[in-house]
């Protein structure tokens, strides 16, 4: 069995040139046994750095709160030992990041639509470690009534299913809780804006990749692009794989493309990022944008 949370993030104003706001999803994955020991080496990360007991790890922390005045350096501290404590119980992560300059939908239209990628990618991981699994979400914000809407949503997912999956392996409808109570939401709060800061060029995410990579679900072929992070629409963006995770293939249907600075045939038109990582700042021809 395999306890799956998931939170959602985004970023209105990306560095990176062509890139509108993006829109994401992700999913932090943990194996049944793991669970509680997360939870306890997170209590000793809160102990050890001071923080109170009633306060959330966050990656945008509230005004006022204990992190939000702890400094800068307490902060990446933290990120850090939280991702390194999840490489060691197990986690596998993915995420999805929709991007509305490229597909301008309402947000409640694109948040429902990658939530739907997202499910898909559950079920393929539980589908490769041959588990069962349950879904945890955090509370959506807006009230009961909008929070109600969205569990009839979700419900389709775990009912019907997608296009390309059944509802196999995810056991029961999607639930919530809040995240206040939940260190492993929390962490989903910090790998899905983690990921969406690193897509959209901001040195918060760039420099968490390379703790991030070893969480990201991989496909077959060991590649995190389109698995444990899918970028949409994927055309235009699918250079991002290697600029942010420095992959230089992308497969689709058994067959690697070239992706990056390449002249190779599978050169085309709309690819925003092949020669380059739409970040200002020197040095931005480098795997990693930084």
């Amino acid at each position: 069995m395999q306890l799956i949370f998931i939170d959602d993030s985004g970023q209105r104003r990306p560095r990176r040139e062509h890139l509108g706001e993006l829109v994401s999803v992700g999913a932090v994955m943990f194996p049944e046994h793991q669970v509680a020991m997360y939870s306890r080496a997170i209590d000793q990360l809160r102990t050890g750095i001071g923080m109170p007991c009633g306060e959330e790890f966050k990656w945008k922390p509230s005004k006022g709160s204990w992190l939000d005045s702890a400094g800068g350096e307490v902060v990446k501290g933290a990120r850090r030992r939280m991702l390194e404590i999840a490489g060691q119980c197990g986690v596998r992560t993915a995420v999805v990041i929709w991007d509305r300059g490229r597909a301008d939908w309402n947000k409640e239209y694109a948040a429902n639509e990658i939530l739907r990628y997202l499910y898909e990618r559950i079920e393929r991981e539980l589908q490769t470690t041959d588990e069962r699994g349950v879904v945890i979400a955090d509370v959506p914000g807006g009230g009961s009534k909008d929070h109600a809407k969205w569990l009839a949503e979700a419900l389709d997912l775990t009912t019907i299913g997608t296009t390309y999956v059944k509802p196999d392996r995810v056991v029961m409808p999607i639930v919530t809780a809040p995240s206040d109570h939940v260190p492993h939401l929390q962490l989903a709060d910090l790998v899905t804006a983690a990921t969406t800061a690193a897509v959209a060029g901001l040195p918060s995410g760039l420099e968490l990749i390379e703790l991030l990579k070893p969480l990201a679900r991989r496909n077959a072929y060991g590649r995190i692009g389109g698995s444990g992070l899918a970028l949409v629409p994927r055309d235009p963006l699918i250079d991002l794989y290697f600029w942010v995770l420095g992959e230089t293939e992308y497969y689709k249907n058994g067959r690697g493309y070239p992706i990056g600075p390449t002249d190779s045939p599978f050169s085309q038109p709309g690819r925003l990022f092949q020669h380059h990582a739409g970040l200002p700042a020197a040095g931005s021809h480098e795997p990693g944008g930084v």
